[in-house]
């Protein structure tokens, strides 16, 4: 039986990050949501108290932790204070940092995950593409070898910091589709500095007026003749679709802490006001119609983060995570806008006021139901690889 209590280190971890969170209260992110701009001075405050340091491996100055610790402060920022605080870590710590240590080579490792650490890179991953979407073999960003380069060009949309990145994560086509020697060969993975991509290069974002995490923002990106040395490949050339589940599990484990940790957040504040707000001349958090919603919503969320945590239990142990890591995403992001849609009946009409910050939880808590992964994707591999039921697509 496998203990999930968190350890004394683990519980001064969320405690001391709590505390740095409370510096950015609901004033804070609700003024970077409205404005649609970057958290700089909380990135910043991270960096200075060493928090991108949590997972970058003890040989290059990091604390060595793991994704268990890593998915509790994601957990832990987003129950203080909202998704957008919460996905700037996993930003960090996951996109960039749990990736260049796992696939990048030896120099990369010793020139960029001290840089990383110390706050000087915002790094985004380039997946998503607007003809391909979840289908990632079809994919058209080209990288062709031009000696020991390899030129980018194509299109990605839905990338998130893409307009305040530094350096980038691109999966690109290195072979066509029709002469990949088997399905999902063909794919490569380049780590991208912006700052080096040859004269001719550009890398051009274009933000998307969206509704959810406005602090962080998504964008469609354009690359244009982007020069990329081959010593920058993630992993190995042409097998960049070996790589992906192992990024796109801590991503979903990632995701399912920040849902349930905004849940958490909508459910912590719906409770608050159901106590002290009186109808009829008593509180109506008395009322079962208000209560029981509100319990079946902390029942959800207890029992998708148990799950959460075995999927980084399992993920820090080499064990195969996939299938806990895509259900607790799956009962994350439900769980997370069922206590946000319920913290906006218990507040009423007071929910659509943004002074709330309600009407932000909820905005934000239904994103991973439909993204990275959609809900039906993850019924999908369960039906196919838990149930061995035939492919459905």
């Amino acid at each position: 039986m496998i203990d999930f209590e968190e350890t004394d280190e683990q519980k001064l971890l969320r405690s001391s990050l709590s505390s740095l969170l409370s510096s950015f209260g609901d004033e804070y992110w609700r003024q970077k949501d409205e404005k649609a701009e970057f958290p700089r001075e909380y990135f910043d405050s991270l960096a200075k108290n060493g928090w991108f340091n949590l997972n970058v491996p003890e040989e290059y100055g990091g604390t060595g932790l793991g994704l268990s610790e890593t998915t509790i402060a994601i957990h832990e920022a987003a129950r203080t204070s909202g998704m957008a605080a919460a996905d700037l870590i996993m930003a960090i710590c996951v996109f960039a940092i749990h990736t260049i240590k796992s696939f990048a080579r030896e120099e990369l490792k010793r020139r960029y995950l001290r840089e990383i650490a110390s706050g000087k890179h915002v790094m985004s991953f380039c997946l998503t593409e607007p003809s391909a979407g979840v289908n990632t073999l079809d994919i058209s960003t080209t990288a062709v070898r031009d000696g020991k380069e390899f030129v980018i060009n194509g299109q990605k949309i839905w990338i998130t910091l893409a307009h305040e990145a530094t350096i980038m994560s691109v999966v690109a086509r290195t072979t066509p589709k029709e002469k990949a020697a088997k399905r999902t060969g063909g794919l490569t993975i380049f780590f991208v500095d912006k700052s080096k991509i040859g004269p001719d290069g550009e890398i051009r974002a274009k933000r998307i007026d969206d509704i959810s995490m406005r602090a962080l923002g998504s964008n469609e990106v354009f690359f244009r003749d982007v020069r990329v040395p081959e010593e920058n490949i993630l992993g190995e050339e042409g097998r960049g679709w070996d790589l992906l589940p192992k990024l796109l599990n801590a991503e979903r484990i990632s995701t399912a802490a920040m849902s349930i940790g905004v849940g958490e957040l909508s459910l912590s504040k719906a409770c608050s006001y159901a106590k002290q707000r009186s109808v009829f001349g008593r509180p109506i958090g008395s009322n079962q119609a208000i209560q029981f919603p509100l319990a079946r919503a902390k029942a959800e969320l207890e029992s998708a983060w148990a799950l959460a945590q075995k999927a980084a239990w399992q993920f820090d142990n080499q064990i195969d995570c996939s299938v806990a890591a895509n259900v607790a995403a799956y009962l994350g992001a439900r769980a997370a806008f069922l206590a946000a849609d319920r913290a906006m009946q218990t507040f009423g009409g007071l929910s659509f006021a943004k002074t709330s910050d309600i009407e932000r939880h909820w905005r934000d808590s239904r994103l991973f139901r439909t993204g990275p992964v959609p809900e039906e994707m993850v019924l999908s591999f369960l039906g196919q690889h838990v149930l061995g039921l035939p492919r459905s697509y």
